[in-house]
């Protein structure tokens, strides 16, 4: 029996969805994130998040893209990592290594749920944590995935 691939989009993806733009690459992820999304529905992929997810999708103030972003979210996250002792710890270290204060938390909550893949399209955030040793999940643009 072949195991689901565990999933964390951060924050950054889901925004993806609602970017208006000309650009290709853009264009390009926001396609990837859909079809990431219909393959969780077709039981392929398990989706996960966390507290920090749904804090950062709560501070955007378009009223409507928000609720779209949070019925969403609440419908495709199979489970959400709350903060915890193990969590803001491994978040501090994470911060100290470098990264921003709410990637590290994204990444934190990801490790502790055994996530696979977390999907940015932060550049920043894949290129800090593709260093080597610095966590055992694959950090990667939606594109690559």
């Amino acid at each position: 029996m072949n195991r689901k691939l565990i999933i964390y989009l951060d924050t950054c993806c889901y925004s993806r969805l609602f970017d208006v733009t000309d650009q290709l690459d853009v264009i390009e992820e926001a396609g990837r994130i859909r079809y990431i999304i219909r393959n969780r529905f077709s039981g392929r992929y398990i989706i996960v998040g966390s507290g920090t997810v749904t804090a950062e999708i709560n501070k955007n103030p378009d009223n409507k893209e928000r609720r779209v972003t949070e019925r969403l979210y609440n419908r495709i996250k199979s489970d959400e990592a709350q903060a915890s002792a193990q969590i803001i710890l491994r978040a501090q270290r994470l911060q100290l290594k470098g990264l921003k204060e709410m990637d590290s938390f994204h990444l934190a909550a990801a490790e502790a749920m055994d996530t696979d893949y977390l999907l940015t399209v932060d550049k920043e955030f894949i290129k800090k944590c593709s260093k080597p040793n610095f966590t055992a999940v694959t950090v990667i643009n939606p594109i690559n995935f």
